[in-house]
């Protein structure tokens, strides 16, 4: 398990590294973009993932949470089940809307070496 976490990290710098080069190469944003969907929002979504499951267990021990979309749980309008699904279905959409984004950017760039064909 160690071995496929530290694959992954190493994955995760080499990209991040070429996408780098590329952004000071080209100045061009969607690079950027492209890290923040690709490199740091994997981080950010999987700290928050740490955040949900501290809340859902304390939910499940019927220990108060006291906040939003929590409470909805706790006063029976939504199931644990529906709380975990939401979280995972906007985990989801925020990654692709990242994506998109820096797709859009890409696809706008004017690329400096492409020559037309003859």
């Amino acid at each position: 398990m160690d071995v496929l976490l530290a694959s992954a990290l190493v994955l995760h710098v080499a990209i991040a590294a070429i996408l780098v080069r590329q952004y000071v190469r080209t100045r061009d944003v969607g690079f950027v973009w492209l890290g923040v969907a690709v490199v740091i929002w994997p981080g950010v979504s999987r700290l928050l993932e740490g955040g949900e499951r501290v809340f859902i267990d304390r939910l499940i021990r019927h220990q108060s949470v006291g906040f939003y979309p929590f409470m909805l749980v706790a006063s029976g309008q939504m199931t644990i089940g529906g709380l975990v699904t939401s979280f995972a279905v906007f985990q989801q959409l925020t990654g692709v809307c990242l994506l998109l984004v820096a797709v859009l950017y890409l696809s706008r760039a004017k690329d400096p070496v492409a020559k037309p064909v003859a």
